[in-house]
């Protein structure tokens, strides 16, 4: 028998409605039923009552409003107290899950025996594919950048937050996110990682990581905003603030083999960029993808300096248990 599955979707924007309701369509749509939908609403009233409203026929569909300016990270904590599922997943409010996701999730549970499954994250570009921006960096706007891992079922640190499951007894036993980490409320913070805090929590409690399907697929939505140059740059930064503080939350030697492997394939992409600079058919596009390659590795290099600085750990603490 396959175990029962409660997707989580944190949403906090009234404007982002219309994206919503596509995530959770794709939801309904799914294959392999879906048991609940737990739409976790940061303190919209208005928006809440309009989700209730278009899913009042489908009791699967549950609304939970709380309390205005939680964090990512909060919100996800509080869908998991509140869900049932023997596996709670988890998607992105802009984000569109492939009709086959939970299928393909659910079949990795059961050939894997895994703690934790994530997938692969495809682009919707809202404005067109950007020529900007090199396939290694897509990571910036939540989707599965080009190194990642490879193209087969294996064994990755951490999955990402558009297309992550747990079974709940990892909860159990691990404890839940780090809500000292993730995005803050209306983005007065950009510190992040609690998603490889949290893999790295699993795999030391738990002896076996996330196990990562590339068959299990979501399209997340990215808009022109997200693509600009100067949201690039200051994501990167807080992405290398971040490392360091996860070197110095759980100082193992796997905690940043996943950046020292990246490392590597930023190098090479580099080298290709620039040599098809002075030789490709392309290389005013070659040479834009070559800037902000450099220029956002660098930036998360500088916020790792920043970091190793700065950072005070004693003021992050780790999940509570369940």
């Amino acid at each position: 028998m396959l175990p029962s599955v409660s997707v989580v979707v944190c949403t906090y924007n009234p404007n982002n409605y219309p994206d919503l309701k596509d995530a959770i369509d794709s939801l309904v749509q799914q294959s392999h039923k879906v048991d609940e939908i737990i739409v976790v609403v940061d303190g919209e009233q208005a928006l809440g009552d309009k989700i209730s409203s278009a899913y009042n026929r489908r009791q699967q569909v549950k609304v939970i409003i709380t309390e205005k300016g939680l964090s990512a990270t909060q919100a996800r904590n509080v869908g998991i107290r509140a869900a049932a599922g023997d596996v709670i997943a988890f998607t992105d409010d802009d984000a569109v899950a492939d009709k086959y996701w939970i299928a393909h999730l659910l079949a990795t549970y059961q050939s894997t025996n895994a703690p934790a499954v994530g997938g692969k994250i495809l682009p919707i570009w809202i404005s067109g594919e950007p020529d900007h921006l090199p396939e290694e960096l897509y990571w910036l706007v939540g989707v599965t950048h080009l190194g990642f891992a490879e193209e087969t079922v294996t064994e990755v640190r951490d999955a990402f937050g558009p297309n992550m499951s747990f079974g709940r007894n990892v909860f159990e036993v691990v404890g839940y996110f780090n809500e000292e980490l993730g995005f803050a409320g209306q983005r007065t913070s950009y510190v992040q990682g609690e998603e490889p805090e949290f893999g790295l929590r699993i795999k030391s409690e738990l002896g076996r990581g996330v196990i990562y399907d590339p068959e299990a697929i979501v399209y997340h939505k990215v808009p022109p905003s997200k693509l600009k140059l100067g949201t690039l740059v200051r994501r990167s930064f807080y992405q290398g603030y971040t490392k360091a503080l996860i070197k110095k939350l759980i100082p193992s030697n796997e905690s940043l083999d996943t950046e020292k492997t990246y490392l590597k394939v930023a190098l090479k992409a580099m080298l290709r960029l620039a040599k098809n600079i002075f030789s490709g058919p392309k290389r005013f596009i070659e040479a834009k993808r070559f800037s902000v390659l450099l220029l956002c590795v660098g930036a998360v290099g500088f916020g790792f300096i920043c970091g190793n600085c700065k950072l005070n750990v004693s003021t992050y603490g780790r999940g509570n248990a369940v």
